[in-house]
């Protein structure tokens, strides 16, 4: 080994020990370095920050120093190391500093080189025989080592001591980036350990703190993420050892820690939660199949989903948020006090954010859906829904003719018509026919439909039926949809016809006729008959002057006239006769028509352009054949005039009748009321006024026709009506000396004062002396009240007849007609028989519509009609009018029922009458 080599071994193992001296006073400062910042972490409760910087501190002052001694230690020289080795040989000649002066390389002289190498090689023997261990400084290293171990006593006691301490402490300190709270004997448990809230919500946190006195308040750490800004709030005391605290409106997600002084807790995240919330949604309903309605799709815009029955529906719903799983609850709608069982749909993911729940529409409900995300955030309400389950209705059915009820002759026809409509289709429409005695027929009138509505028409000749009078008919529509359940059936209501006999018919229309449109039938004939004569006589005047032109405008003047006639005759000859007078009209009319008929043939055939006595011949025969009838017909006229003037009287005493009625319903009324105060219910003793008001029209309605009846019988001029005009003069002298006016009057003053014994008391007898009026013996007026015309000296039977056949129809028309409608119209109106007494229309069977014979309704001009019949025909039906008030007949009037006032309620010249009234017999 060579003398460098051996010098170079003594300083690689004399620097090995000067480094092992610096790593160990390293160490011994690493020690009390990590004791200083533990101590100063252990008292002050660096935040991490804090550590952080005390950490970077000490590694630098730590770092430098190491790398400082170690520098130092790793300076050692050649002549550093020479020194050292001559001081471990301990030899006089320090061969190792020589033998380091010596270069042979640089010896100048051969001897000089061999002194050098001798040296070096001496030297190098030596170096090579000191062991290793006594290279090495070991007093220093022992020295370091001690340094070393007085350092890390302390950590070791404290360690020993205060293990969790010392833990904590160093933890902090080789983690200070880690949220670990400073040492405290207080230990924090965070109530709820895993805190969250929805967004803007409120959050209530909670500590419990143990193993120690609290010397300092609790208050709550509150630490936004990303930033070191710490807010610190005071917390509330809820036991000794409990504080909570809380927080509103969070929109960010925070940390939050409890500190008592020095001491805290570790930071807890408060998780935000984003509820789900309903972005869109849409619905798909597919009807049932057998409605052959396709599935439709809407937007849910609404918050009731309306499906028909057994549909099936699917809602699908878009969220902000990716969606967890949920169910859809169904609550049937039940009736009041039964408890309804839930259902769940269950719900299935889509997508992400979309969930779809699909069911059957069985019935209507609620629906509620609590939406939540995958986090199990529930949104902020439920999704509430009404379910709108639609049956499936039956076909609605109306059958618009015949009407409910109808009256028709055998030999009528009916006519039909109905509409039959379903919310979906139908499938058949049936006519049902029912008549007493026989089994339904049912006749099939659209067999196969797919639409929603069908219109019915047809016709029913009943004489092909072979009804009669007496007889029933009832029809009705029933129609069937397309539903499998089989209970999509309706019907319409049922109309009945009644079947009636011709007469009666007839009695029903004399009922509903007025004396104008009586003679308005007669005018018309009369009128046609006059129009064709004057047409001719045109002619004859045309004719006269020689011009072709004018006779050919006169020509087809005439020609419209007697076309004209001809169409109104004919009509009338084929019109049912209602009166007997009117058979006479209708064979009258039907030769006329035969005549008219042959006139426009013959003026067919004239020629404007012939001789003027070929012109005149014709016109002529024309004329005579017009004229053949003129006094068969002016018998008719002077016949129908005679009528109408008899009606005019009958007319009052129909009228007389009507007033006679109404005052039996007024006393019967205030006889029930005056029955009821006796017996201690006085409820209806208001309407005494109102009936009181009603005698006080019928009062004056009896003054008018007492006004009215001397008119007309004044101006009968007819010899044969003389006996009634003069019958009807009587009647009325006999009115005026008993006098009912007065007896009404007393009666209505004792009614608007509210005493009902003398209200009714007068009522009773204003009756008892109309009714002796209409009693009078031999008095044909007084008969014709009673509805018994007497026989007047006219040698034509059909026209006492046709008197009686008016009057009987007089008789029957509405009571409840307004005043002053002049003569023939129905006559002056009077009281009526409403709920107190007062007119008011009601029910009769005469409004029934009635279908039969042909018959036109002429109006007369006056009433807005036309003379011919043309402006106002009704064929077959008659038009509805108020009913007949439902009054007592005076032999209707039960005598049981009749109890006498008392003398003294009756005034003084009325007594004698009124026990008379009550006892017959005296």
């Amino acid at each position: 080994m060579t003398f460098p080599s051996s010098l170079n071994r003594i300083r690689r193992w004399r620097r090995f020990g000067r480094w092992l001296v610096a790593l160990l006073a390293a160490a011994a400062l690493a020690c009390l370095l990590a004791l200083g910042a533990g101590l100063a972490d252990a008292g002050l409760a660096f935040e991490a920050s804090g550590r952080s910087a005390l950490v970077a501190t000490v590694l630098v002052v730590l770092s430098l120093a190491a790398l400082a001694a170690l520098g130092k230690a790793s300076l050692f020289s050649r002549k550093r190391g020479a020194e050292t080795a001559d001081r471990l040989l301990a030899s006089p000649r320090n061969p190792a500093s020589a033998a380091l002066t010596l270069d042979p390389a640089a010896a100048e002289t051969p001897l000089a080189r061999h002194l050098a190498e001798r040296s070096h090689r001496e030297a190098a023997a030596e170096l090579a025989a000191i062991p290793v261990s006594n290279i090495i400084p070991w007093r220093p290293i022992g020295l370091a080592a001690s340094a070393l171990a007085l350092a890390a006593l302390p950590i070791g006691i404290l360690w020993f001591a205060t293990p969790d301490a010392t833990r904590t402490v160093a933890q902090r300190l080789m983690e200070p980036e880690a949220d670990l709270p400073p040492w405290s004997p207080l230990r924090f448990a965070i109530d709820p350990v895993a805190p969250s809230t929805v967004y803007g919500g409120e959050l209530e946190v909670a500590v419990e703190i143990t193993g120690g006195e609290l010397e300092h308040p609790v208050e709550l750490l509150v630490r936004r993420p990303g930033t070191d800004e710490v807010l610190r709030l005071p917390s509330f005391r809820e036991s000794d050892t409990r504080f909570s605290r809380t927080l509103d409106a969070l929109t960010e997600p925070v940390s939050i820690a409890f500190a008592c002084g020095k001491a805290r807790s570790t930071w807890v995240p408060v998780e935000l939660l984003l509820q789900p919330k309903v972005l869109a949604g849409k619905v798909t309903i597919t009807p049932p199949a057998y409605t052959g309605r396709e599935a439709a799709t809407t937007p849910l815009d609404t918050n009731e989903i309306a499906a028909i029955e057994g549909s099936e529906i699917v809602l699908e719903v878009t969220s902000n948020r990716p969606l967890a799983p949920s169910a859809l609850v169904f609550t049937p709608a039940t009736a009041p006090g039964v408890e309804s069982v839930p259902e769940e749909i269950p719900g299935e993911i889509i997508s992400s954010e979309a969930i779809a729940f699909r069911w059957i529409a069985t019935r209507p409900g609620k629906l509620s859906a609590m939406l939540r995300d995958v986090r199990g955030t529930p949104a902020t309400t439920p999704l509430d829904l009404g379910l709108k389950a639609l049956p499936d209705q039956a076909p609605v059915v109306d059958l618009a003719s015949p009407p409910r009820f109808l009256l028709a002759t055998p030999s009528s026809t009916l006519r039909l018509a109905g509409r039959a409509e379903d919310d979906h289709a139908l499938s058949k429409v049936q006519l049902v026919r029912t008549l007493e005695g026989f089994r339904d027929r049912t006749r099939v009138v659209a067999p196969t439909l797919r639409d929603k509505a069908f219109d019915f028409a047809d016709a029913v000749q009943l004489s092909e039926l072979g009804v009669h009078p007496g007889q029933t008919i009832e029809l009705f529509l029933q129609a069937s949809d397309h539903n499998p359940s089989l209970l999509g059936q309706g019907a319409s209501e049922i109309s009945r016809v009644q079947i009636i006999s011709e007469d009666d018919y007839a009695y029903r229309i004399r009922a509903k006729t007025t004396l104008e449109q009586f003679g308005a039938r007669y005018a018309a004939i009369a009128q046609a008959f006059e129009q064709a004569k004057q047409s001719l006589d045109a002619m004859d005047k045309a004719a006269d002057l020689n011009d072709p032109a004018a006779v050919e405008k006169a020509r087809q003047d005439a020609t419209a006239a007697h076309q004209q006639a001809a169409e109104l005759l004919e009509a009338l000859a084929n019109d049912f006769p209602a009166f007997e007078l009117e058979q006479r009209l209708k064979d009258l009319a039907a030769k006329g028509a035969a005549d008219a008929k042959q006139n426009l043939e013959q003026l067919g055939a004239f020629d404007p352009k012939g001789g003027e006595a070929d012109q005149r011949r014709a016109i002529r025969e024309m004329r005579d054949r017009l004229g053949a009838r003129q006094q068969e017909h002016q018998q008719l006229q002077d016949d129908a005039k005679t009528v109408a003037e008899a009606g005019k009287l009958l007319e009052m005493a129909a009228k007389f009748q009507q007033i006679y009625q109404t005052q039996v319903s007024i006393s019967k009324r205030i006889r029930t009321i005056a029955e009821e105060i006796n017996k201690g219910n006085d409820q209806n003793r208001r309407l005494l006024p109102s009936l009181a008001e009603t005698q006080d029209k019928n009062r004056e309605a009896l003054d008018q026709f007492a006004s009215e009846l001397k008119k007309r019988a004044e101006a009968c001029t007819d010899p044969a009506l003389a006996p009634l005009a003069e019958s009807s003069l009587q009647f009325l002298e006999a009115l005026r000396l008993s006098d009912p006016q007065s007896v009404m009057e007393s009666g209505a003053k004792a009614g608007r004062l509210g005493v009902a014994n003398d209200a009714f008391v007068q009522a009773e007898l204003a009756r008892g002396l109309l009714e002796t009026l209409m009693q009078r013996q031999d008095d044909p007026f007084a008969q014709a009240c009673q509805g018994q015309c007497m026989n007047f000296s006219i040698p034509r039977p059909d026209v006492n007849a046709t008197m009686q056949q008016l009057l009987e129809g007089l008789m029957c028309q509405n009571p409840g007609m307004s005043p002053n409608q002049g003569q023939g119209g129905g006559g002056m109106g009077g009281g009526g028989t409403g709920p107190t007494g007062n007119a008011a229309p009601g029910f009769s069977m005469m409004d029934l519509p009635v279908v039969g014979p042909q018959r036109m309704n002429f109006e007369p001009a006056s009433m807005g009609g036309s003379a011919d019949g043309k402006g106002q025909t009704t064929p077959g039906r008659q038009a509805a009018t108020a009913a007949e008030s439902s009054s007592m007949k005076p032999s209707e009037l039960p005598r049981e029922t009749r109890s006498a006032p008392e003398p003294e309620s009756v005034p003084e010249p009325y007594r004698e009458a009124v026990k008379r009234y009550f006892d017959p017999e005296s």
